[in-house]
């Protein structure tokens, strides 16, 4: 009898801690939107580096202008993803579209004098982003936020709806990052 219940024991110890590894890496990798924090130095911070009209005309290199007024957002767009570009910038990703389509922005939100993206994570669905460029000024409404691998490049295909996509890194998650979604209005 003895022997049954050490049996029985053991078997229910490997059992628990299956179950617990499983659950433990299940929920890694689930990830709330809304609980996604950022540096509480970031919290009320307002961004506006915007190019003068001068700047503006004088190269290619910048697209645009992003503003996003719940966040106090308004930033330069600047063509390239690169750290050099991303230190002063929001960079737009080279492999999407810079107009139309399905525009990929990219931008730090932490460690960095000019983190974009600190208070991505406070946006819902629903609110408004203007995009400016030299041809247009289009207004988006938030529809999809989500947690991505790195790895993930789908959200960045290109649509036949007006988008833009906003990616930025997630605090301890080291190959997640935070995808914002909006679409033209």
């Amino acid at each position: 009898m003895k022997k049954v219940f050490i049996v029985f024991f053991v078997f229910m110890l490997v059992i628990s801690m299956i179950l617990v590894y499983y659950f433990y890496n299940y929920s890694n990798k689930l990830i709330d939107i809304s609980k996604i924090k950022t540096d509480s130095n970031y919290e009320n911070i307002v961004y506006e580096n915007v190019i003068s009209d001068e700047e503006y005309n004088l190269t290619d290199d910048f697209l645009g202008i992003l503003e996003i007024q719940k966040i106090g957002l308004k930033a330069t767009i600047k063509e390239g993803s690169n750290s050099d570009v991303l230190k002063r910038y929001i960079g737009h990703i080279e492999e999407t579209s810079k107009y139309d389509g399905n525009v990929g922005l990219a931008a730090h939100n932490r460690g960095n004098e000019y983190s974009y993206f600190a208070r991505l994570n406070e946006l819902k669905k629903g609110d408004i982003v203007t995009y400016k460029t030299k041809f247009y000024k289009r207004q988006y409404k938030v529809d999809n936020m989500q947690a991505i691998f790195e790895t993930d490049w789908s959200k960045l295909e290109n649509t036949e709806e007006n988008k833009l996509t906003m990616i930025t890194c997630i605090s301890n998650k080291r190959n997640q990052r935070l995808c914002v979604q909006a679409v033209e209005i």
